[in-house]
């Protein structure tokens, strides 16, 4: 059966009536309202074949067609990608990116803002990911002594993160000890890849060589926060109430499933990590998610970055109904200033 050019301006058809009216698309219905110079039997049998090649269904109680997966799958990869890759610089969007940001406040607090922000101006679920210890840089470390030998390190990335480790000293090293082997860090490490910091990366003078098992050590310790796994990671959620009033979700098991997935931070995580990384935007739409629980919704990830090095993950959570134009527009100016927010200094 030939996918023509008529049936795909039907397929257009229905899947925006669809998205703004949440409604089955009667051939009827397009014949009357739209520019189409074709009788509803015309239409109608269009639909149908549409159908037949999987591009739509109909529920049951109704004569009215809904997309599939594989419809808005094609709607995306043809319709919305010229929006994707042309607009992409298009400065157009429903935001006033107007956000209070204060120079002094952590980069937690901001992520936390900006998805609260972005819900609002989807009215879709908003979710935002801060980069990990792998995608950041050393900034800064802190070697504190306590009694009883022990020792708390205190590493600091470009992004703001904080991580700590608790060691026990081996050997007689004083406070004057720790600074020194956190000076010789701070200056040979500061701006480097934290996932590429090795001992060779340190060089240590003549006079200074008793601290040498120190600095390994405190290397160590960095790697240890390399090892931290992905659910330690903080990801930042808002618009759940949002996403639940949707028509969609009216059935009791729909919404269970939802929430399901809301809840699971792990899962949000998951679904961004992968499908924010080779590309400036990824749709993943119902089953593509690969996740039970997630075949009504449908996912547009992006990334920022934080001072133009580590890279964050920033994403909307909808029904597949969403407005993929309206998010994919609003998302990319949202990240650039998410982004231009981090190079400024804040």
């Amino acid at each position: 059966m030939e996918f023509t050019g008529r049936k795909i301006e039907i397929l257009k058809e229905v899947i925006g009536r669809f998205i703004v009216k949440a409604d089955p698309v009667s051939s009827r219905r397009i014949a009357q309202d739209s520019e189409f110079d074709l009788s509803s039997a015309t239409i109608r049998k269009e639909m149908a074949e549409l159908e037949e090649m999987g591009y739509l269904t109909h529920p049951h109680t109704s004569a009215g067609r809904t997309p599939t997966d594989k419809g808005y799958r094609f709607y995306v990869d043809n319709v919305i990608k010229e929006q994707m890759e042309v607009n992409i610089d298009d400065n157009k969007s429903d935001i006033t990116f107007d956000m209070a940001i204060g120079k002094d406040m952590e980069i937690e607090m901001v992520l936390q803002r900006s998805a609260e922000m972005l819900a609002r101006f989807t009215n879709y679920l908003s979710l935002v990911v801060a980069p990990t210890i792998q995608q950041s840089r050393f900034k800064h470390i802190e070697l504190l002594k306590f009694h009883g030998g022990n020792l708390l390190m205190v590493l600091i990335t470009d992004t703001g993160r904080v991580y700590k480790r608790n060691s026990v000293l081996t050997g007689e090293y004083t406070e004057l000890d720790l600074q020194a082997a956190a000076n010789i860090l701070n200056v040979q490490l500061r701006d480097k890849n934290i996932i590429d910091i090795d001992t060779e990366d340190v060089r240590i003078r003549k006079g200074d060589s008793y601290l040498i098992l120190l600095v390994n050590k405190i290397i160590e310790l960095i790697k240890d926060c390399i090892k931290e796994d992905i659910q330690h990671n903080r990801v930042f959620v808002h618009g759940a109430s949002v996403i639940l009033q949707q028509p969609e979700f009216i059935d009791l098991k729909k919404i269970q499933n939802v929430l399901k997935v809301i809840e699971n931070e792990y899962l949000l995580l998951k679904l961004l990590s992968d499908f924010s990384r080779d590309k400036d935007f990824v749709v993943k739409i119902g089953t593509e998610l690969f996740e039970e629980g997630t075949e009504d919704l449908s996912l547009i990830a992006s990334k920022y970055k934080i001072f133009g090095n580590s890279t964050g993950a920033i994403g909307v959570l909808g029904p597949k109904r969403m407005d993929y134009s309206r998010v994919i527009r609003n998302l990319n100016l949202f990240r650039k200033n998410l982004t231009g927010i981090f190079n400024s200094g804040v």
